[in-house]
């Protein structure tokens, strides 16, 4: 076993890239706003410049290249994406870890928000949702809309990765057949839930949804992210040695409440752990995934979830996730390879499935956002559809109750966002009991200025901050130095359980690169 690697999902690398919309009543150019946010995180010491190389982002060469890009303390990459701020974590390799970066991700958009703020004097909000809703004129969010304007909607990007095995996609029929019946239904747990209209909804109005980011695919599968959307995504690009496929998982979807990216996480690390080892071959095969993908995402009411499979016979959304849940529980009898956050999260996903299953859905407020969102809709009444549309943007509103996480306490939950992180915690500490979330705040804190140890993000982030006038180019897995290439394409390879005691001894660049060396002669090119 490598170094400092765990078993079981442990073995999986994986991470998450958040497009957060940035506004501003004044009706300021979108691409203004962000680049205000970037360098009042780079006055603030949480991020500097670093020329990224373009040399790894295969078909995205171009597009890459007119990207400037930040490196956060903690290793996460912050830039200008088309008008969004975009924030990729770190990689991790633990659910817990996917909450603490996620987190530290959300506090690290708001501080540049208000940074943002400050230099342009004028009131900057960022929030963490997928869609936008427009009308005829363009409007901030919560501002009153007068009668018979048309509402639109966009959406943008939340995507997760996942490093797994090239041979296992390299047949991608199989990876449809294994992977989009997931992608389809695990929505009733991981979708954030949202406001859409027009189109989208195949009729005009608007309507509340699952998932908002559903009503945007047309496809089963696609290379682009932004136009023709497909349910799974085909891009080649494993930033890593090429033994490897990063699977880019274009609908994670933005998600407030802590229990539902820790079940999203370890749901989907064990999914493609057992799609790694065969165990999803047979998956049932849905007739019309995409049409099923939105009708699915619309039944926020009668909760039925029917779905069609391709041999003629009903099921609905849940016995499809039983069909996973049973394929991880036999792939752990015959494998026997569990570590702790393995056990932890089969425990959890196989609770949340029979609550769905009995159509519960009451009993997840709080814990899944699109639940906790629709609650609040029956709650506040909303007379109109901006009066709706603003309640769930108030939900994804980063103002200062993220730094709750941080352990600033009841002062700092004084805003007016209307998503609650001391009721989510409550729910992840009553659903999730095996897991020490009264260590949180000490893992966000430690989240934002260090990367985790136990991935080659540790070796990346340590070198820039102790030897960054040595660093001439970065990317996830490579590093130019004046000195030589070393090339990250191990995805835990010199983490600190390998390069501590080298890293805080003080020494000479030169002696950290035959350290490295040391443990992988051929990852240093002089």
């Amino acid at each position: 076993m490598r170094k400092g690697v765990g078993e079981g999902t442990e073995n999986k690398i994986r991470g998450v890239e958040q497009e957060y919309p940035v506004t501003a009543k004044a009706g300021l150019n979108p691409s203004l706003l962000v680049n205000a946010a970037i360098q009042g995180l780079k006055r603030r010491r949480f991020s500097h410049d670093v020329k990224w190389d373009t040399a790894t982002e295969v078909s995205q060469e171009a597009h890459e290249a007119r990207i400037a890009s930040s490196f956060g303390e903690n290793g996460c990459r912050i830039y200008n994406d088309m008008g969004h701020l975009e924030i990729s974590t770190p990689s991790y390799n633990n659910p817990f870890d996917a909450v603490a970066y996620d987190k530290a991700s959300e506090i690290y958009a708001f501080i540049g928000s208000k940074e943002a703020s400050r230099a342009l004097k004028k009131k900057v909000a960022i929030h963490k949702n997928n869609v936008a809703n427009f009308f005829s004129r363009a409007v901030s969010s919560g501002v009153h809309i007068g009668k018979g304007e048309k509402v639109n909607t966009n959406t943008y990007a939340t995507h997760g990765n996942i490093i797994t095995k090239r041979e296992a996609c390299e047949d991608w029929s199989r990876v449809e057949k294994a992977l989009i019946p997931w992608v389809v239904t695990r929505i009733l747990f991981t979708g954030s839930g949202d406001v859409v209209s027009g189109k989208t909804i195949g009729k005009e109005g608007v309507k509340f949804v699952i998932s908002p980011r559903a009503m945007f695919v047309v496809q089963k599968s696609s290379l682009s992210t932004t136009v023709s959307r497909g349910i799974l995504n085909t891009r080649d690009q494993p930033h890593a040695a090429r033994k490897y496929w990063r699977l880019h998982d274009i609908h994670y979807e933005a998600l407030r409440s802590e229990y539902a990216i820790f079940l999203r996480d370890i749901a989907q690390a064990m999914v493609i752990c057992a799609f790694e080892l065969g165990f999803l071959d047979d998956a049932p095969e849905i007739e019309d995934p995409v049409s099923a993908f939105k009708k699915i995402s619309l039944d926020t009411q009668e909760c039925e979830w029917k779905i069609k499979l391709k041999d003629g016979s009903r099921t609905d959304a849940v016995s499809i996730l039983l069909f996973y849940l049973e394929a991880i529980e036999k792939m752990y009898e015959e494998k026997g390879v569990e570590g702790k956050w393995d056990r932890i999260g089969r425990k959890c996903l196989k609770e949340v499935i029979k609550k769905l299953e009995a159509r519960h859905v009451e009993e997840c407020v709080d814990g899944i956002d699109w639940v906790t969102k629709l609650a609040l809709l029956v709650n506040y009444e909303p007379k109109s559809a901006s009066e709706g549309i603003s309640i769930c943007n108030q939900y994804a509103l980063l103002d200062e109750s993220v730094m709750y996480y941080l352990g600033d306490g009841e002062e700092s939950l004084k805003g007016s966002c209307l998503f609650n992180p001391k009721e989510s915690l409550t729910f992840a500490k009553r659903e999730l009991p095996q897991v020490d979330w009264s260590s949180l705040p000490d893992r966000v804190k430690y989240a934002l200025s260090n990367a985790p140890e136990q991935t080659r993000e540790f070796f990346k982030a340590e070198l820039l901050k102790r030897y960054g006038p040595h660093v001439k180019s970065v990317s996830w897995s490579t590093m130019v130095l004046n000195e030589a290439k070393i090339m990250l394409d191990e995805p835990f390879m010199l983490n600190k359980e390998e390069m501590w005691a080298e890293m805080t001894e003080g020494r000479e660049i030169e002696e950290i690169l035959s350290a490295a060396k040391g443990l992988y002669p051929d990852k240093i090119i002089y």
